[in-house]
C-alpha cells in the first residue's frame, strides 16, 4: 500500500504500534494500558497524514473504539481476527521470522491489503438518539410544562383527545421495535444491558433449561 502502513496490536499487558514509513524506516512505539491510552494513542499517530496512513488492527473491544476515532478523522483503517491472521501466518510463513506480532500484522497488511472498515460512528449516533426518544417518552409523569413534551406526544394527544402518559404508552411500542431493528442490523451495537432490556426473549431461553 502507498504512503504510511501502520500495524497496532494489543497484546494482554502492552500495546504495540510499528509504522513502515515511506523512506522504507520502520518507527515502534509501545504504550501501556491506562484510562488515557487510546487518546494518547491517537495523539501519537496525529503526526502521520491522515489520507496517507493505512492502519491494521486486530479486533478487539478498546481497538473498535480507536478505529471508529480513526475512520472519522480521515485515516485508512483494516481490521482482521486474530483467526484470519493465524491461518495467513500459517499459510503464508515469512521468509525470515517477522520478529514480533505487530511486525506479522505489518506485513499481514501490506501482503493482503484487507477492506477498509467503516465506523460504526453514525450507527452509534442513531442508537442514542433512540433511545433518547426512549427516555423522553417514559419520562412524560415528570414533564410540568405541557410545552417541554415531545412533539409526537404533543400530536397525539390533540388528535385522540388523550392524556400525556396514555399518548406515551401508545408511542412506546414502535420506540421499542425500532430500537429492536437498529440493534438487529448492527449486532455489534450490543451491550449486555442491551440485550437484557430489549432482548429479555433471548435471556429466557438462555436460561431456561433444555429437557
Amino acid at each position: 500500500m502507498k504512503g504510511i502502513n501502520i500495524a497496532i496490536y494489543f497484546d494482554p499487558d502492552q500495546i504495540h504500534i510499528c509504522v513502515h514509513q515511506q523512506d522504507d524506516s520502520y518507527l515502534s512505539q509501545t504504550f501501556i494500558y491506562d484510562d488515557s491510552v487510546i487518546e494518547e494513542i491517537y495523539q501519537w499517530l496525529e503526526q502521520f497524514t491522515p489520507n496517507r496512513t493505512h492502519i491494521c488492527l486486530i479486533e478487539h473491544d478498546t481497538a473498535d473504539i480507536l478505529a471508529d476515532e480513526l475512520v472519522d478523522n480521515g485515516y485508512h483503517v483494516h481490521q482482521v481476527t486474530q483467526h484470519d491472521l493465524l491461518t495467513w501466518f500459517a499459510n503464508e510463513p515469512p521468509a525470515e521470522p517477522d520478529g514480533s506480532p505487530v511486525r506479522a500484522l505489518l506485513r499481514y497488511l501490506e501482503s493482503e491489503q484487507p477492506s477498509e472498515y467503516q465506523s460504526r460512528t453514525p450507527q452509534i449516533e442513531a442508537l442514542m438518539d433512540l433511545l433518547d426518544e426512549l427516555d423522553d417518552l417514559e419520562g412524560v409523569d415528570e414533564v410540568e410544562d405541557e410545552d417541554n413534551l415531545p412533539d409526537d406526544v404533543l400530536r397525539l394527544m390533540k388528535q385522540k383527545k388523550i392524556s400525556a402518559q396514555d399518548a406515551a404508552q401508545r408511542l412506546l411500542p414502535d420506540v421499542n421495535e425500532r430500537i429492536r431493528e437498529h440493534l438487529i442490523n448492527y449486532p455489534e451495537l450490543m451491550t449486555p444491558e442491551l440485550l437484557q432490556d430489549f432482548f429479555p426473549e433471548l435471556i429466557e431461553a438462555l436460561d431456561t433449561p433444555k429437557h
